[in-house]
């Protein structure tokens, strides 16, 4: 069985029946029902992204609505994930490789550098004296 991928517009607006204070946490368990519903997981993982987009302005307005991308693997567990964010942390881990690389290089040639042996140049060297005839 293949990964199963599919776009969802999860209505939130039955969160906002409830006091204000839990609203945003009755928001994440809709979007766990939901997906486990339509996906028939028997479980789900929601991303940072869409639990940082729920608590936004805070636990008393979540969204009224959420646009997500929900992936289910082989192993049955699904996963909601917000429109390209997978992608973008893809992306800024693949940069952050780059980066500590980088620095890595500069760290062993500053190590070469300071392994060698200082070399004398011609302005450091004092001038030699000539004997006097006398």
């Amino acid at each position: 069985m293949a990964n199963l991928e599919r776009i969802y517009t999860i209505p939130l607006g039955d969160a906002y029946l409830r006091a204000r204070g839990v609203r945003a946490k009755r928001a994440i368990a809709f979007i766990r029902a939901f997906a486990a519903r339509h996906m028939k997981a028997a479980t789900v993982r929601i991303s940072e992204g869409v639990n940082s987009l729920v608590f936004r302005d805070g636990m008393k307005k979540p969204p009224r609505r959420i646009k997500v991308r929900i992936v289910k693997g082989e192993d049955g567990l699904a996963r909601v994930w917000l429109i390209g964010e997978e992608e973008r942390l893809k992306q800024e881990a693949e940069k952050r490789k780059k980066e500590q690389e980088e620095r890595q290089k500069q760290k062993e040639k500053a190590a070469q550098e300071a392994a060698k042996p200082p070399q004398e140049s011609a302005a450091e060297k004092p001038p030699e004296q000539k004997p006097k005839s006398g």
